[in-house]
């Protein structure tokens, strides 16, 4: 856009100056001198001032003394030269300027090519950790997937091991009742068994009793049978009736055997219930022992799982170690916290 306020001694200066580096005075070099402002046609109509100006005064100037003509002569040389002068030196600087731009411009346009050469370096670089920190990322995400399980499993583990410890404690419940039953048993047997041998004991004591009656009797029928020996009429008789109560108490003897047998088989069967409830504590003392190397096992492999965990993690560390996955969110303190919730 045109300069505003363009006056003809801004294009007497542009044009003397275009004059004094050896250049053309055209219209469009003295608007470039002056920055490409103001509009050609007043440019033109300064410059046609100016010269019919200068025309007036070289007419004015003929009028003048050769001297005067002369010394003008010399001093315009002399301007000249010194013009010409100030021209070159401006040149040779513009000139190195210009070698010094070049040389620039070279020095910009090989940092420019290093600088384009590092960025597809650095684009290939970024692409390839960027293919990196998506496999990481997959990995890591594969990672979690398997500590979630391991965690589930952790759980589950912990879940049985309570069931068995819960079925542990009722064992020992039911341990510590049979032992009760056992002891309450044995306490019982014992009274009864002390109760059947006294009650034996009296019984043996009544028959011995009974049988040396018996052996009395038999003694007292005997002395009678041989003092009756004399009548046999009498003896006879005696006989049969002797001979009858011999009977009776054979039968009495029998039946005596037969408390004494019916004692003993109580006593044997009091045994046998005794040996039951021996079985039985048996019994419950093996699924005890069960149940406690079914506990070991689950503490095996609980202690395993936890081993597998704490792997887990160390290899979750190494990934989120590496560069590019620092800021990777994980699941390490809820991993963390569920492990020490676990254990």
């Amino acid at each position: 856009m045109a300069r505003s306020g363009l006056t003809r001694m801004d294009v007497k200066r542009a044009r003397d100056a275009l004059l004094a580096q050896g250049q053309h005075t055209s219209i469009d070099a003295i608007r470039i001198a002056l920055g490409n402002t103001g509009s050609k046609t007043t440019i033109h109509r300064y410059l046609k001032e100016l010269e019919e100006e200068e025309g007036a005064s070289l007419t004015r100037a003929g009028s003048l003394s050769d001297a005067i003509q002369d010394l003008v002569a010399r001093l315009a040389a002399r301007l000249h030269e010194e013009a010409q002068a100030l021209v070159d030196e401006q040149a040779t600087a513009s000139a190195a300027q210009r070698q010094q731009a070049q040389a620039e411009m070279a020095k910009l346009a090989a940092d420019r090519a290093a600088l384009q050469a590092q960025f597809t370096a650095a684009g290939a670089a970024l692409s390839s950790e960027q293919d990196a920190h998506a496999d990481a990322r997959l990995t890591l995400h594969r990672r979690d997937l398997d500590v979630e399980r391991l965690t589930q499993q952790v759980r589950d583990q912990t879940a049985r091991l309570a069931e068995q410890e819960n079925f542990r404690q009722s064992l020992e419940e039911k341990l510590v009742h049979a032992r009760d039953a056992l002891e309450h048993f044995r306490t019982a047997s014992r009274e009864q068994r002390e109760q059947e041998a006294r009650r034996h004991e009296q019984q043996v004591q009544q028959l011995q009793a009974e049988l040396r009656q018996a052996n009395q009797s038999a003694i007292v029928r005997q002395n009678e049978i041989t003092q009756l020996n004399k009548d046999n009429a009498r003896l006879i008789a005696e006989t049969g009736a002797l001979a009858r109560q011999l009977h009776e108490q054979q039968a009495l003897g029998e039946r005596l055997q037969t408390t004494l047998n019916q004692a003993l088989a109580d006593v044997a069967r009091s045994d046998a219930g005794q040996e039951a409830m021996r079985t039985t504590l048996d019994t419950h003392v093996e699924e005890l022992a069960h149940a406690r190397e079914t506990l070991a096992s689950l503490t095996a492999e609980r202690a395993h799982l936890a081993a597998q965990i704490d792997a887990q993690q160390l290899l979750l560390a190494e990934y989120r170690a590496r560069p590019g996955i620092e800021g990777t969110p994980g699941p390490s303190r809820q991993i963390s916290h569920q492990k020490d919730t676990a254990s």
